[in-house]
């Protein structure tokens, strides 16, 4: 039996396992996503990727186990209870006899002060001093890094609004278009039809038709590759908003006269303070220092001689004994002496970590301000592309109309025709990825300065409330009163200080009664730069969150 124990072989997944696990998932992912009934807005799909999309929900479990992990830790701060009960047997008298030390006889015969069976039990309570004092520090480390936690969790939630800004514009072009591109492909295919027929009936020279043609298959080649690019973008803003692949919803499009520029209200300078008050990075890099100067708390305390107070009840049925119930209580004092000898290069190596934390939260510091910058030179620069693409889109469409109107009395050809819707069609598309990038610019400065989408509260978790307040929350940095407010309050609290506290506005799109672990904010300046500079940049689509 012994051997049959230690013979483990793989135990591989079958399919119905498997079957279970994809049935399991599913519940987990699309369960309980409210269905889409009417067109989408832009807040109603902000809404719907904070509530659903998958990485902020798997940030609100890590969010639960934090929470658990510092409740946790208070329970080490208690005193040990700890109860025993024992039954102890042998098959023989523990007989003993007592030796003179002086003629080396036996004084006493072999006698009997314990019975062959015994029942026992204790209670006892016991307090260490020294392990009260380090668990207490160490909980104060645990709560830190659920602040850090928190912040990770306003910087997964700020870049999910900031991908569904640029997608959501993107996908607003695609059902603008593709409504216009279906019909002119098959009217460019029907011309491309007779082309051929003409080219077989030698209607025209050979070289003429065959640049026909050409021109024909040309503008066919880039209305198929425009539909590729088009149909991607609601396929992505699908998954942002946790819809299942496939699900058909329609978004509510605004019309071309109700497009606005967003508008800045503050300056580069005022940016960057609220920057430097908001970023997750930044807070996270001084919870960080706050663990650190903990941790040499911690090694002072260890130097220190333990003390261990205990009390106990105990009972024993051995009936040779007078009292078989009976209280104990004690001082104990134990010195490990060899800490006084590694705690000074302990204490050199926390120092040292000290001030490499404080380093890399400089740079963290600079990279945030070079961020703002380039974030608000690159909206400057969308807005100057979009002026520019819109008055293009103005003159491509009036040219269209003109040949639309030629062609109808045959004063110019059906390819000219053809080519002009054309570039009507395309000059709309880079009108329309013009906004998407200037909408991306803006929400790449709200990133930079660490602007939350959401207030401190909501009446419920419903997705129009949560629209509701990100649309509200949006608009007020947009015109300004939220960051007014916050550099009000910047002068209210006076120069930072260490402790990293913040007091901007803070969004709470679910119960955070839990935070989620940390992330090593000691991470690479160049790394977080790229990333940064990406997230505020208007070209190309962005990355989904880490």
């Amino acid at each position: 039996m012994l051997l049959a124990a230690c013979a483990v072989s793989p135990d591989p997944l079958t399919v119905l396992e498997k079957k279970e696990r994809i049935a399991a998932d599913q519940v987990l992912m699309f369960g309980d996503i409210e269905p889409v009934t009417a067109p989408i807005t832009l807040e109603q799909a902000m809404a719907r990727a904070i509530k659903y999309n998958l990485d902020h929900r798997v940030e609100l479990m890590n969010d639960a186990v934090s929470n658990t992990q510092l409740e946790l830790a208070h329970y080490d701060m208690l005193p040990k209870l700890a109860a025993t009960a024992g039954y102890n047997s042998r098959n023989s008298d523990l007989a003993s006899s007592s030796q003179s030390i002086l003629t080396h006889t036996q004084s006493l015969e072999p006698s009997v002060s314990q019975e062959r069976t015994l029942l026992s039990s204790q209670l006892a309570l016991t307090w260490n001093v020294l392990d009260f004092g380090v668990s207490y520090i160490r909980a104060k480390q645990m709560a830190d890094r659920g602040l850090m936690a928190e912040e990770q969790r306003r910087k997964v939630v700020q870049n999910i609004i900031q991908d569904v800004r640029y997608t959501f514009w993107r996908a607003i072009a695609a059902e603008r278009l593709l409504a216009r591109i279906e019909p002119l492909m098959r009217k460019t295919e029907a011309a491309l039809a007779d082309a051929r027929k003409l080219e077989k009936q030698l209607a025209r020279a050979p070289l003429e038709e065959l640049q026909y043609q050409r021109a024909l298959l040309g503008t066919l080649e880039r209305l198929k590759s425009l539909r590729r690019d088009l149909v991607a973008a609601k396929t992505q803003l699908a998954a942002l908003m946790n819809l299942r692949p496939g699900t058909e919803f329609t978004l509510a499009v605004p019309r071309q006269e109700a497009v606005t520029v967003p508008k800045l209200s503050a300056q580069p300078r005022e940016m960057e303070e609220v920057a430097l008050l908001n970023r997750p990075e930044l807070a996270q890099a001084t919870y960080q220092g706050r663990i650190s100067a903990s941790e040499t708390s911690r090694i002072l305390l260890e130097m220190l001689p333990g003390v261990n107070l205990g009390i106990s009840g105990n009972y024993d049925s051995n009936r040779y004994t007078v009292n078989n119930a009976w209280a104990s209580y004690g001082v104990n004092v134990a010195w490990n002496l060899l800490t006084l000898v590694s705690t000074p290069a302990r204490l050199d190596v926390a120092e040292a970590d000290q001030k490499l934390i404080a380093m890399k939260r400089a740079a963290l510091s600079m990279a945030v301000l070079a961020q703002v910058d380039v974030a608000f030179l690159r909206y400057q620069q969308s807005v100057d592309e979009y002026a520019t693409a819109n008055d293009q889109a103005d003159v491509e469409r009036r040219i269209f109309k003109q040949l639309t109107n030629a062609g109808q009395v045959n004063q110019v050809g059906e390819l000219a025709v053809i080519q002009a819707e054309a570039d009507d069609v395309f000059g709309v598309l880079r009108r329309d990825t013009a906004y998407a990038n200037l909408q991306n610019a803006y929400g790449g400065i709200l990133v930079s300065i660490g602007a939350d989408p959401m207030p401190d509260a909501v009446a419920d978790y419903k997705l129009d409330t949560l629209a509701g307040a990100i649309g509200a929350t949006l608009h007020s940095w947009e015109n300004g009163s939220a960051l007014q407010r916050t550099l009000a309050l910047l002068k209210e609290t006076g120069p930072a200080k260490e402790s990293g506290e913040k007091v901007s506005v803070r969004e709470q799109p679910m119960p955070t009664s839990a935070r989620p672990p940390s992330s090593d904010s000691s991470g690479s300046v160049v790394a977080f730069l790229e990333d940064a500079f990406h997230h505020a940049g208007p070209a190309g689509p962005i990355p989904a969150a880490p």
